[in-house]
């Protein structure tokens, strides 16, 4: 950052700036071609036409811990204190599909997460909530237990799912910036991915099969030029996969794709980029892939203060980066915001913690009247020019991964990888140069913090438990069941099929977590992270 001084400044993803912006700047701009109404056609300005004024943002937390008890007393804690939105977040043993007594997690269980195995630990989890008036966001894995689970809890309640509101992540994008274990390779993700999204499709039509996600690679030190580059490269990747099977029209199939980004520093590069990221992405959907319902094109976008942006130093200093970050979001039109913790940093976040962000929203949302007018920054020279910038940028990182044969392409070689490494290598070493500010890590650097914060541990007897439980579902489950729903998944996977129903009735059994996921790695073999890169 440069004040006071004549010299030349740079947003983060290294775009020049200029002192002072002008009507010479956005003279190029057609208001009905690249700007619009809120509601319509490229959504640049918004993707409903009342946007807060007809309903605010979901305030939502990503959660969990311990066991599927001790994550109902949060969701209920937090459904209390206002937040409209519930986002599970599992322990490592649920994304990297292992289950409990498998030795090689023993050290996680609970840790980071809630660990799901099977419907039943979903029951436990939705305890006295009402899941018909409620959405749901599921850290699945691909291919993994916790929508089936969702879905089959809904039917056991007597809910029907054609009704059930919620998310299932489902994005290549985010597990390519994961060095995760146990997991299937791009080609195999894609089909497993895009099978979801297919049945939800046709059987649940108020889920939403897929969030494309480049929160987690944005936590990888990537620019927002190229956040925004390859989640649009996500996008043309899962639309060209679903009009190469042909199995379901891309209107139908894209009618409820969702989107989650990172909201990092750059307050005015950060707006810009959710801007251009829905006129981008109303493009795409109508001018190359030829799709007439505007409902298709519509950018619904959750958005998360970053968490690479959090300080173990100071760590209250993070409330108010936290703050800016989702004032950010909200005026850059986003539909879902998580507010991270202060103390994500250094562990979990503690009671005080999710209070503090949830208020953080709730104050922001009812006491700053920032909801009042639909896009107050639309007509600025400079978000204008900046929005423009940002897509021109976008688009050519766009075209470099297609020229390189597309998103699965760029994962499967390295590419995307060296991608990663060269950005934390730069970003680390602007922090020791001092190019970039960090305050109370390498500028206004205190010897001892004046203040201690809770920290929270979770409860190393909950593995015990866990171990316990599912040693408990297997002596007392239907074996000849499970072998049957595993043998008709294993077959399904083999086969042109959508694996989905299988996955489903697999999970009726009670098939456990790495009972399932072991079909798809035997089937696909099991991916190795280019660790060189």
């Amino acid at each position: 950052m440069v004040t006071g001084k004549d010299e030349q400044v740079k947003s983060m993803s290294g775009i020049p700036l200029k002192e002072i912006y002008t009507p010479d700047d956005v003279k190029g701009i057609d208001y009905e071609r690249d700007l619009g109404y809120p509601g319509e056609p490229p959504y640049t300005r918004g993707t409903y036409k009342s946007m807060y004024r007809g309903q605010l943002w979901t305030i939502r937390q990503h959660g969990g811990y311990n066991t599927a008890e001790d994550t109902n007393k949060l969701f209920l804690e937090q459904y209390k204190l206002g937040e409209t939105g519930f986002s599970i977040a599992g322990d490592i043993s649920t994304p990297v599909g292992m289950d409990p007594d498998d030795p090689r997690v023993s050290a996680d269980l609970g840790h980071a997460g809630t660990p799901i195995y099977g419907y039943e630990d979903m029951e436990r989890v939705f305890k006295g909530i009402q899941i018909e008036k409620i959405s749901t966001y599921l850290s699945d894995r691909v291919g993994g237990i916790l929508t089936p689970s969702y879905f089959v809890m809904a039917e056991r309640r007597g809910v029907d799912v054609r009704k059930v509101r919620g998310t299932t992540p489902n994005t290549i994008l985010t597990w390519s910036s994961l060095n995760l274990a146990n997991q299937v390779t791009p080609k195999g993700y894609l089909r497993l991915a895009v099978d979801t999204v297919e049945w939800c499709a046709e059987h649940a039509p108020n889920w939403h099969p897929v969030s494309l996600n480049s929160y987690n690679p944005r936590d990888n030190a990537i620019t927002a030029v190229q956040e925004l580059g390859l989640l649009m490269a996500e996008a043309i990747l899962y639309l060209e996969e679903g009009k190469r099977r042909g199995r379901v029209p891309l209107d139908k199939l894209t009618k409820r794709f969702t989107f989650n980004m990172a909201v990092n520093n750059d307050f005015f590069e950060e707006i810009a980029k959710l801007r251009a990221a829905r006129r981008m992405y109303s493009k795409i959907v109508i001018d190359r892939f030829g799709i007439k319902d505007p409902s298709c094109s519509q950018f619904r976008v959750h958005v998360q203060s970053s968490g690479s942006t959090a300080t173990y130093r100071e760590p209250l200093n993070n409330l108010i980066r936290i703050a800016y970050q989702v004032l950010g979001g909200v005026l850059g039109g986003a539909q879902s915001i998580h507010a991270n913790g202060y103390d994500e940093a250094v562990c979990l976040p503690t009671e005080q913690s999710r209070l503090l962000s949830i208020r953080t929203e709730q104050i922001l949302a009812l006491e700053t009247n920032v909801s009042n007018v639909v896009d107050p920054l639309g007509g600025s020279y400079y978000v204008e020019w900046l929005t423009n910038k940002l897509e021109e940028a976008a688009w050519q990182y766009v075209k470099e991964i297609e020229d390189m044969g597309g998103l699965l392409a760029a994962i499967e070689s390295g590419w995307i990888h060296k991608e990663y490494k060269a950005a934390m290598l730069e970003h680390a070493h602007k922090l020791a140069s001092g190019d970039i500010t960090v305050v109370g890590v390498n500028k206004f650097r205190l010897e001892k913090v004046p203040y201690k914060v809770p920290i929270f541990r979770f409860d190393p007897k909950s593995g015990d438990i866990l171990i316990e439980r599912v040693k408990k579902l297997r002596r007392e489950r239907d074996s000849k069941k499970v072998a049957e729903a595993i043998k008709n998944l294993d077959k399904a996977m083999r086969s042109d099929e959508n694996t989905f129903p299988a996955l489903l009735e697999a999970v009726r059994a009670q098939a456990t977590c790495g009972e399932i996921s072991n079909v798809g790695l035997d089937y696909y073999g099991v991916y190795r992270y280019p660790m060189s890169a």
